[in-house]
């Protein structure tokens, strides 16, 4: 599979027959499962002081991995803690499994586990994170050269007037756009075109007004595809509030004595105790 492909750009048809579709996920349900493993990377990165660089090259690197695996073999908690993990080492961002693990731990658990070194625990997501490591490098074809969206952003801002507000919601945008497979299916000055216009959109009146209605066409992007992912991230906002919703319903439904479907990662198919 590594000798014959090794290109990462992807369509959205691409999507709709990942691994996981393949094995009964819907094209939905793992967008979502896909976006809360990059917000557990996030959080995780905040807590750890990580570069946004560092975070945003773990979530390339989980949804290229999710275009070989399956989220029912793999938790997408566990994957995101191990993408994380090979980041930090990628980036020379490096941090100690002393300290990375119980941060990793108490935001996939939303604070309700611990896991201190020498406890069953910590081991247990020590010898996740360092065996799905080796998968994680086949499934990447050890190629692990990513191209941000965010050097575009800022490679764009700088040479636009851009109102520092709308620069910091397009800043914003990016990184949800981190979180779903549009950095598999546009390139990273398409994704850059595409925060900076929908900040635009969204920004103050009185905070549009330094940017050149140009900007795009003089930027050389293509609108169709701009729009694209605007449209894509404004859906998926729409999708994930939905999802928030209903989750006090499902929450209701599950005994006080089991954790919430799907809130605990499984290593190998077999939660942490």
């Amino acid at each position: 599979m590594c000798e014959q492909e090794t290109d990462w750009q992807f369509t959205r048809e691409d999507l709709q027959r990942t691994p996981s579709v393949g094995c009964g996920w819907t094209v939905e349900r793992e967008e979502l499962d896909r976006a809360k493993a990059c917000a557990l990377i996030y959080s995780a990165s905040r807590k750890l002081q990580l570069p946004q660089i560092t975070s945003s090259t773990a979530c390339i690197y989980l949804h290229r991995f999710f275009m070989r695996h399956t989220l029912k073999e793999f938790h997408h908690y566990n994957i995101a803690a191990t993408c994380l993990f090979f980041a930090c080492k990628a980036e020379e961002t490096l941090r100690k499994l002393d300290v990375f693990i119980p941060i990793i731990v108490y935001y996939a658990s939303k604070g309700n586990r611990k896991a201190t070194p020498g406890t069953s625990e910590f081991d247990k997501w020590r010898a996740v994170i360092l065996g799905t490591e080796v998968v994680l490098l086949e499934a990447l074809c050890f190629d692990m050269v990513v191209d941000h969206p965010h050097v575009a952003l800022a490679q764009l801002l700088e040479r636009q007037q851009v109102d520092r507000r709308v620069a910091q919601m397009a800043w914003g945008f990016i990184a949800d756009c981190m979180r779903l497979p549009i950095c598999i299916v546009y390139g990273s000055r398409t994704i850059a075109g595409a925060a900076v216009e929908l900040a635009t959109r969204v920004a103050p009146q009185d905070a549009r007004t330094g940017l050149d209605p140009s900007w795009a066409d003089r930027a050389g992007l293509q609108h169709s595809e701009v729009d694209q992912v605007v449209q894509w991230l404004l859906d998926f906002y729409s999708r994930e509030a939905q999802a928030r919703r209903a989750q006090p319903a499902e929450a209701a439904q599950t005994p006080a004595s089991s954790p919430p479907a799907n809130s605990s990662p499984m290593p190998h198919q077999s939660p942490p105790k």
